[in-house]
């Protein structure tokens, strides 16, 4: 079980990567895929000793390093811990994939956030499509700040909450599971418009998920424990 450092200091960042990867792959592609991320500086990047250059992600949602060499120096134990992120990563996309789509009603935001959860909800993975359609929405999203992200993110989560056929009977694990894949969903969708930064809109993701929800998953044992299958 990964203690209450690798939660805060190594895993958010890795698991919001993964979940990007996967979120480019064709649903329907049958071949595996590489998703190639570029060495940069990161903050969590020194439990690498060896940057990961790319994952490339098999049929079936299991992880597999491309490279031969990824931890010169890492024990076992991080070895597994890397390869059990993608049991993560399979049950947040399970997650967000299972969600109904709810009737977008959002009142007293800011203009920009209303539209964004209007196109993340109504067009979910075709939102590139409609942004790029938009200059004014484009010119909007070039100066996407972190508070307009939580703002768009907590959105988001809110309506979905209020969407569940019968609220009243989801555990608050379920609930809190449920808010912390939209997060990363959220995050993925964004980061993935090209109009802002990919490593600006995951450190957006990682600041969110940090500030929201890495408290209540560490109390709950670690993302292994909390996304474990039912």
């Amino acid at each position: 079980m990964a203690s209450a450092s690798a939660v805060g200091d190594r895993e958010v960042f890795l698991l919001l990567e993964e979940y990007c990867c996967r979120r480019r792959r064709s649903e329907q592609e049958l071949q595996p895929t590489e998703c190639t991320a570029p060495p940069s500086p990161h903050p969590f990047s020194s439990i690498f000793s060896t940057y990961v250059p790319y994952i490339q992600l098999r049929a079936g949602g299991r992880l597999r390093s491309s490279v031969s060499r990824v931890f010169s120096d890492s024990s076992e134990e991080e070895h597994d811990e890397v390869s059990n992120l993608s049991t993560v990563v399979d049950r947040l996309v399970q997650i967000t994939d299972s969600a109904p789509v709810p009737e977008v009603v959002v009142e007293n935001q800011d203009e920009i956030i209303q539209k964004l959860v209007d196109l993340m909800i109504t067009f979910g993975d075709n939102i590139n499509e409609r942004i790029r359609q938009s200059t004014v929405l484009q010119r909007q999203l070039s100066d996407f700040t972190y508070d307009a992200f939580e703002k768009l993110t907590s959105s988001v989560q809110n309506l979905l909450d209020r969407t569940r056929a019968a609220p009243s009977e989801d555990s608050e694990e379920r609930i809190q599971q449920r808010r912390i894949a939209w997060a990363f969903e959220v995050t993925s969708r964004l980061s993935a418009t090209g109009v802002i930064q990919r490593r600006r809109m995951l450190s957006f993701g990682e600041r969110y998920i940090q500030q929201h929800h890495s408290a209540w998953v560490l109390q709950h044992g670690g993302w292994e424990e909390v996304f474990a299958v039912d």
